[in-house]
């Protein structure tokens, strides 16, 4: 069985919400944790799933989970370099969710990935924007950051008091 924590970032620290559990992508559920659940200031991770004790359906997993991933072309470029099926959202998850939409952070049981930024220059910038949707596919998969759509899209951080750009790594936000 596989097991995925879902997680949330709210202070600066990932706080885990709940689990996705099943043999593979077509029976996995999520559940919210008992913890979450309990917690005041606790809301929804999407208002497709409620707070809820009681784990959601694999069709309402699959139809949010599956939504923060890219698609198309990236997607299917990216299950390659990880050696999976394109159709397998649960690994593809599992290797792109350490940023996602919402400050989601997926991970397994145990998982601490460090968060960290590569200095990349102006002329890579341009490099990036100029290369197209193989390149921005290769970086989504090698930082870890899941990105929705079809289009080819890399996540940078510009830090405008210095003027750099950097790549974010692991957990670190873009």
């Amino acid at each position: 069985m596989k097991e995925l924590l879902v997680s949330i970032e709210r202070g600066g620290e990932r706080i885990p919400v709940g689990f996705i559990r099943g043999e593979g992508s077509a029976d996995a559920r999520f559940a919210y944790s008992d913890t979450w659940l309990r917690d005041p200031a606790s809301a929804p991770i999407s208002l497709s799933l409620p707070l809820q004790e009681a784990s959601f359906t694999s069709a309402q997993t699959k139809a949010y989970f599956d939504g923060l991933l890219p698609e198309g072309f990236t997607r299917s470029t990216v299950a390659q370099w990880m050696h999976v099926d394109d159709g397998d959202y649960l690994s593809i998850l599992h290797g792109l969710g350490r940023e996602c939409l919402g400050a989601l952070c997926i991970t397994k049981e145990g998982e601490d990935p460090q968060a960290s930024y590569e200095k990349i220059t102006r002329e890579q910038v341009r490099e990036l924007a100029a290369e197209g949707a193989s390149k921005s596919a290769e970086i989504v998969t090698s930082t870890h950051l899941s990105l929705t759509g079809a289009s080819g899209k890399v996540g940078l951080y510009f830090d405008a008091p210095t003027g750099g750009w950097y790549l974010p790594r692991g957990t670190t936000q873009s």
